[in-house]
């Protein structure tokens, strides 16, 4: 089996089905899986024991179709991950033609999954869900063939020896339109937290809306989505308080022996010394002084030197290096136990709960999650309107995550493009590749400004957001990895930086209250006037002075301070990190 893993990066085609006792349960895999055959779920691996969860998640059976990206860890090596997608869907018991004497209820509802080496979630999203019709379509769920075919041309569509994936494999199809025109200004908030290697939860419905959402926001990294998630299931290694102190009870079980050991050394060696002196003294010598050269095992330093257990984590070698280009990207955000999965299932949650996790970016659907959110310093959620809210809980990211005017300019630039054209073309300005290029600059202004040192080019990035990324893993792997010499042609400063004026304060405004419709017919008269600033400030004074007197105190503190923004929505009372 792991030769074969080796030789090609599609692994399994899998069919999961929900038992009406059992619950969900593998029924098909081809290959056939590699664990125990008489497990009663067709051969599946301990390692993979959530698979099942996963290809079905929580909600399923109030949707026909839908589908989910997962990840695993990898059979022949735990640290690197295996990434799934699955579609599912669900039929009528009586349309079927053939069906087994455990089918009891008015639906059958069965997911098909695609196991492979490489995130290829885009590219392969639209093959899955025309092979899972058709798989439907014969109404006989025996009838696999057509399961094993595809895997046999997705094999060789992917095989190692072809040019195996290019930059948009994994977001192919994925919308960046999409999530910026949910999150508004709050992608580039988002955007700053994922560098801060947080515990962020997601959590929304339907799940295939959830893993579209992670998938477009990680593609506004460079190289990220498609060589930075290695490592996303692997936890960190033990932690160093934790060796320290198996170290030091192995060393105090040891000492009885080794003293006994010292003893018998000591008295051998007084023995000896002993009788070289009386050989010393028939031969007229003088008697030096003795000297024994045995230090007892119990004067051995047992005890560890004070570790902070908040220390930052000791780097090591960074797993990511040998996939990185001349500017360092991809980060390294998702190593040394900082966990990434589109979508997880309650199962998951003591995983994510130990020690060994850092942090994670994880989606779910499961409105138990929400009664938790002790285990969270972010959960982002949609209103009912389908608007993107973010929620602070961990006390110190709102001053870290509070947007500055020049963020919220590049947002509005974001917007302006996006919402100017409903052409989904990539070609163009306002398409999904101009999005990332455009935070692809706003990194490389970002990593320039820091590695500058210099404040005035930090300060419109946020002094606090900067102070935290420089402690997060992948900004010390980045500032250690060297000059990155590509680097020294992007100018350090924010890319939108620039003098305050009444549009930054609209600006504030629209952020703050959630981007109402008035805000942004608001914007629409400022940005078309061509007046001086205090000419259209007078104008706006007018035209405004009636609506905020429905405007929240939030939204006037917003107005009367543009260096003291208020962020996203915010807990009553907010729970900091466990």
């Amino acid at each position: 089996f792991l030769q074969y893993a080796r030789m090609t990066q599609i692994l399994h085609v899998v069919v999961v089905g929900f038992h009406h006792k059992k619950g969900c349960q593998v029924e098909y895999a081809f290959p056939p899986l590699p664990g125990p055959a008489d497990n009663g779920d067709a051969g599946l691996p301990a390692a993979w024991r959530a698979l099942p969860a996963l290809a079905l998640p929580d909600g399923a059976h109030n949707v026909e179709q839908d589908t989910t990206y997962f990840l695993l860890p990898s059979l022949d090596d735990p640290d690197r991950a295996v990434f799934g997608i699955s579609c599912f869907r669900q039929i009528a018991t009586e349309s079927l033609v053939s069906k087994s004497s455990d089918v009891t209820r008015s639906t059958v509802q069965k997911s098909v999954c695609v196991l492979s080496r490489s995130p290829l979630f885009g590219v392969l999203k639209a093959k899955l869900q025309l092979i899972t019709q058709a798989y439907f379509n014969e109404k006989d769920f025996s009838k696999v063939e057509v399961l094993s075919q595809m895997h046999a041309n997705l094999a060789e569509m992917f095989d190692d020896g072809a040019d195996l994936v290019d930059g948009q494999a994994a977001s192919m199809d994925i919308s960046i339109r999409s999530l910026i025109k949910t999150f508004r200004h709050r992608v580039v908030l988002l955007f700053k937290l994922i560098l801060l290697e947080k515990k962020v939860l997601f959590h929304m419905f339907p799940v295939a809306r959830l893993g579209d959402s992670l998938v477009a926001l990680l593609s506004l990294f460079p190289n990220l989505l498609e060589t930075g998630l290695e490592f996303a299931t692997a936890a960190a290694p033990e932690p160093l308080q934790q060796q320290l102190q198996n170290k030091e009870e192995k060393l105090q079980l040891q000492q009885p022996e080794r003293a006994e050991e010292a003893v018998e050394e000591k008295e051998s060696v007084g023995e000896e010394e002993e009788k070289k002196d009386e050989e010393r003294k028939e031969e007229g010598e003088a008697t030096p002084v003795p000297t024994y050269a045995v230090i007892s095992s119990f004067q051995e330093i047992t005890e560890a030197k004070p570790v902070d257990a908040c220390a930052r984590p000791a780097l090591g070698e960074d797993p990511l290096l040998r996939r990185k280009d001349a500017y360092g990207f991809p980060l390294s955000i998702f190593t040394l136990g900082n966990i990434f999965n589109p979508y997880v299932g309650l199962a998951n949650l003591e995983h994510l709960t130990s020690k060994r996790v850092r942090g994670f970016v994880v989606g779910a659907t499961n409105a138990l999650f929400l009664q938790r959110k002790e285990f969270f310093d972010v959960v982002v959620t949609l209103d009912e309107e389908g608007v993107g809210c973010v929620e602070l809980l961990a006390p110190e990211l709102r001053k870290a995550l509070s947007l500055t005017a020049a963020d919220l300019r590049f947002a509005d630039h974001l917007l302006k493009h996006v919402e100017g054209s409903e052409d989904e073309g990539p070609a163009y300005e306002g398409g999904n590749e101009w999005c990332r290029e455009q935070f692809r600059a706003y990194l490389l202004s970002l990593g320039a400004s820091v590695r500058s040192e210099l404040a005035p080019t930090c300060a419109d990035f946020s002094p606090a957001f900067v102070a935290a990324w420089r402690e997060t893993v992948n900004c010390r792997r980045w500032l250690e990895e060297g000059r990155h010499e590509d680097l020294v042609g992007v100018e350090p400063g924010h890319i939108f930086a620039g003098q305050l004026g009444v549009y930054d304060v609209v600006l504030r405004v629209e952020h703050s209250v959630g981007g109402s419709e008035q805000a942004r017919k608001a914007l629409s008269a400022l940005s078309s006037t061509g007046k001086s600033i205090s000419a259209s400030g007078g104008k706006m004074k007018n035209n405004l002075t009636s609506w905020f007197k429905g405007v929240t105190g939030q939204a006037s503190a917003a107005l009367s301070s543009v260096t003291t923004p208020t962020e996203t929505k915010e807990p009553a009372t907010p729970v900091s990190t466990p």
